[in-house]
């Protein structure tokens, strides 16, 4: 599975881009935040890469924070939202001003936004502004959520990603931890597979 991607931008549009990696050409879905952060054609960049399945088709979604792409899937989680409402969503809100009118519960604020009715908006409220409470409780570690909500860090790229491979981010964050003390210098990559091998043997 694509967790992340890095080649030169070769075309882009407010809810796309294809991204040349090694000779080849990978299309992205993306939202509008992503969009406003990208850099100018024929130039490097990197994205968080979410893939899904349908009907038979790969469908790459492209985002360039960790927290645009953690926003996506707790919006997935939600029944009613697919994968087209929920990049609108991130779109027409900052992720910071979404996540505060979730923990409040904002509903009428949160109708506002193109394509959520009252009873989803409801659930969103009720479903994920409980779980953002519990995060930044302090339920992820001493550093709290904080650490995770600051500059992209090797820490934060390697909790995505393994949140992009369907882990949950706080059953990680112990072996990503004994991982990165045991190499504090390897490569992202690197490091992804020592977790997953770690994981794999229990």
């Amino acid at each position: 599975m694509i967790a992340r991607i890095s080649g030169v931008l070769i075309q882009k549009s407010p809810d796309q881009v294809i991204v040349d990696a090694s000779g080849v050409g990978y299309r992205l879905l993306i939202p509008g935040g992503t969009y406003r952060q990208l850099p100018e054609l024929e130039q490097q960049t990197t994205l968080w890469v979410t893939t899904r399945i349908r009907d038979e088709h790969l469908i790459l979604y492209g985002f360039y924070s960790c927290e645009e792409q953690r926003m996506f899937l707790r919006l997935l989680s939600v029944s009613g939202v697919g994968p087209k409402l929920a990049l609108n969503i991130i779109s027409k809100v900052e992720i910071a001003q979404l996540e505060q009118l979730l923990m409040n519960q904002d509903v009428a604020l949160l109708v506002k936004i193109p394509g959520l009715g009252k009873k989803l908006s409801q659930r969103l409220a009720l479903e994920l502004g409980e779980e953002l409470k519990k995060s930044q409780s302090g339920s992820w570690s001493q550093q709290g959520i904080s650490s995770i909500y600051a500059a992209p860090t090797k820490r934060n790229e390697l909790l995505a990603a393994m949140e992009t491979l369907g882990y949950k981010p706080a059953d990680c964050l112990g072996i990503v931890d004994k991982v990165l003390h045991e190499n504090s210098e390897g490569r992202v990559e690197d490091l992804l597979k020592k977790i997953l091998k770690g994981l794999s043997n229990g």
